[in-house]
């Protein structure tokens, strides 16, 4: 299997003043990311609180369903066939009402999801090449992240 291959990467010379400028621009572009993010993480806690019951609510109809169509294989019925039906038929409306209890949220949500998605995939990787640190593959961890991996898996 031949060997994965690496970017080239071109060396860029900034002046030393725009230099400054870009590395500010990057700090204050990362920092925005990283508050949607945490703007987005906030709001979809507070859907979860708030819609909780809903969501509690198609999840017990949902195994409900599971539960019955498990026993209809095993014990074939013309009454468990109809509870699944019926079951189904909630499962819908009670799908319908979690949907349109997040709704506020979702339109909140998306576009955060979405600036965010465009920072990690256009706005940082064009600044990092700016910089003269274009992205390059790496398929292997180097020191640091070796060991800040081996922390988190202490600590869990």
């Amino acid at each position: 299997m031949p060997k994965p291959r690496q970017a080239q990467t071109e060396a860029v010379t900034v002046p030393a003043e725009d230099r400054l400028e870009l590395l500010e621009g990057f700090v204050n572009l990362v920092s925005e990311r990283w508050g949607y993010l945490t703007a987005r993480r906030l709001t979809q806690k507070d859907m979860n609180e708030k819609t909780a019951t809903e969501s509690k609510a198609a999840r017990e109809i949902s195994k409900a369903i599971g539960e019955n169509v498990e026993k209809l294989i095993k014990t074939p019925s013309q009454e468990i066939a109809k509870v699944v039906v019926a079951k189904r038929e909630a499962l819908k409306d009670a799908r319908t009402t979690l949907k349109d209890a997040r709704k506020p949220f979702n339109e909140k949500m998306t576009p955060l999801a979405s600036i965010i998605k465009y920072c990690d995939s256009v706005a940082i990787p064009d600044s990092l090449k700016e910089l003269g640190h274009p992205v390059v593959p790496r398929f292997s961890l180097s020191e640091w992240a070796q060991k800040a991996v081996e922390q988190t898996k202490k600590k869990a």
